[in-house]
């Protein structure tokens, strides 16, 4: 791939696509609607991705790498403001939802492509009247946009088409599974099994205020093996997280792409709003989420089971730091409402159904 000439030489409709470094797993992952909707306005186009980070780097082969429009992955740093001007097209996703236009070549789309051109107007008309106030972290527009979606019961995903300035119809990303990959899932000789994900890092003193407590992910572990022995509880993750105690087995830290197979064939995911529901949900498995202070609105996917909490939700982009809870609880009300055994319980529940 580094072999290759950047997207601008091509000829064709060249596209500059950037990954923030701030974008995280769920962000990098929802930002491909984007990326597919450009492919769908213009076929032919030559798609060359800017990331922020390795990790990034990690996002983009993993979840863009199918695609035959991509031409090279490289990193941001000043190479992209050197290389946006030129390209027809440069843009980047906000983890906010927020298309932004860093460069239009509009002589050479209303030449070559006018679909994609007028798409491109219709962004830039958008963000003139929706993203006026938009900071590092893009707190304000975001919390509007999650007490919108409440309001007229929209998701994160039709706010990213830009009020359908972009052909996003619906919540389904499309990414691929390595095959090469499967067999060292197969070696694993996993059976039946859930997997669960904490959010809570190691040295953590304060966890991001939309996750469950630590003492009632232990607690739920501890009831499901007395109700489901013959279930295994798989912990997934970065390789950061705490440990929860008396899981099966922990895949944390895992390459991205065993990751992904494990997240698969999993019969429940299980855990608070983030970037691994957003990724078991695009590898068509279910997952029981906790939604304590964001949206279900927003972040929600309907073919989940989604819990609300029934205390002082969503608060989620009122502050910046997410690990504040607006009340100043070092534990959040919101996630305290969810007990285990009402956790246990529906999950049992689920699996009794669909056995």
């Amino acid at each position: 791939m580094a072999e290759k000439n950047f997207a601008f030489e091509s000829g064709k409709i060249s596209i500059a696509f950037s990954l923030m470094s701030w974008n995280g797993l769920g962000d990098s992952l929802i930002a491909k609607k984007v990326f597919d909707a450009l492919i769908e306005l213009a076929p032919d186009c030559v798609i060359d991705i800017f990331v922020g980070n390795t990790t990034q780097e990690i996002f983009a082969k993993s979840f863009y790498s199918d695609s035959k429009n991509l031409n090279l992955i490289l990193s941001y740093d000043e190479l992209y403001k050197e290389a946006a001007k030129y390209y027809d097209l440069a843009l980047w996703v906000g983890g906010s939802h927020v298309v932004f236009l860093d460069a239009v070549n509009v002589a050479r789309l209303r030449a070559a492509s006018p679909k994609l051109l007028e798409s491109v107007i219709k962004i830039d008309e958008y963000n003139k009247k929706n993203v006026k106030d938009f900071g590092f972290w893009g707190t304000s527009v975001a919390f509007r946009n999650m007490m919108t979606a409440r309001i007229l019961n929209k998701s994160c995903f039709e706010f990213l088409s830009c009020d359908g300035a972009l052909p996003i119809r619906d919540d389904k990303i499309k990414i691929p599974l390595a095959p090469e990959v499967k067999p060292v899932f197969e070696s694993l000789k996993l059976g039946k099994y859930i997997t669960i994900y904490s959010n809570i890092g190691r040295d953590e003193v304060r966890p991001k205020v939309k996750t469950w407590p630590m003492k009632y992910l232990v607690e739920y572990v501890s009831r499901m093996k007395k109700r489901f022995p013959s279930v295994e509880i798989i912990q997934v993750g970065g390789g950061g997280e705490a440990l929860i105690e008396n899981v099966d087995r922990e895949a944390l830290g895992c390459d991205l792409e065993l990751t992904k197979y494990v997240l698969a064939n999993s019969l429940l995911h299980v855990g608070c709003e983030g970037g691994l529901v957003h990724l078991a949900t695009a590898l068509g498995t279910k997952c029981l989420i906790l939604f304590g202070s964001n949206a279900v609105e927003y972040f929600g996917y309907k073919q989940n089971i989604n819990l609300v909490s029934e205390v002082c939700s969503p608060c989620m982009y009122i502050l910046p730091d997410f690990r504040i809870c607006l009340r100043g609880a070092k534990e959040p009300p919101c996630m305290l409402n969810f007990t285990p055994q009402t956790v246990c319980s529906v999950t049992c529940t689920y699996l009794k159904n669909n056995s």
